[in-house]
C-alpha cells in the first residue's frame, strides 16, 4: 500500500527515523539506507507481529512532495501452494494456520503504522522550512557580532 503527501515540508531525513523508531518499539529489527531517490527501512523478527516474511518502507520525493510505500515480502512458496480443503486432509493445516496468523498480523501491523505515519507526518510538516530558517538566524547571529 502507498500514500503520498503534498504541501508538507516534511524532512525525510527525520521522517525515517521516526519510522525506524515505529519498528523498534514493536521489537522488529530494523535496518534503514538511502536510495538514489529517497530512502528505505527493511524490517523482520517481531515476537509480537509473526509475519512469513519481511516488512519493506520506501520513502521517495521531495520534503513539499512525497510518497510513503509499506510492503510484507513474504518468504512463502506460492508455485506449490493448495487449496485449503487439500491442505487440511494431509496435515498442512499448520501450515494453513500460520499463514492465516501472519495475515492477521500484517493487518494489525498495517493499520497501526499508518496511524502513526499520519501523525509523524502532521508532527513534521514544516521541518524541512525551519531547518533552512534556523541556519539562515545562525548565519545573521554569526553577522552582527
Amino acid at each position: 500500500m502507498q500514500r503520498s503527501w503534498k504541501r508538507r515540508n516534511v524532512d525525510l531525513a527525520l521522517l525515517t527515523t521516526r519510522i525506524g523508531d515505529f519498528f523498534k518499539e514493536r521489537d522488529f529489527e530494523a535496518v534503514k539506507g538511502q536510495t538514489p531517490t529517497g530512502y528505505q527501512i527493511l524490517a523482520e523478527g517481531s515476537p509480537y507481529f509473526r509475519l512469513q516474511g519481511y516488512v519493506g518502507v520506501t520513502i521517495e520525493g521531495r520534503p513539499e512532495d512525497f510518497a510513503i510505500k509499506l510492503d510484507l515480502c513474504t518468504k512463502r512458496n506460492k508455485r506449490f501452494r493448495l487449496p485449503p480443503s487439500l491442505l487440511s486432509m494431509f496435515g498442512g493445516g499448520y501450515f494453513l494456520l500460520q499463514a492465516m496468523k501472519s495475515d492477521e498480523a500484517w493487518m494489525k501491523l498495517e493499520k497501526e503504522f499508518w496511524q502513526h505515519m499520519e501523525n509523524a507526518v502532521l508532527h513534521l510538516t514544516n521541518t524541512a522550512e525551519n531547518k533552512k530558517e534556523l541556519s539562515k538566524c545562525s548565519l545573521s547571529r554569526r553577522s552582527s557580532f
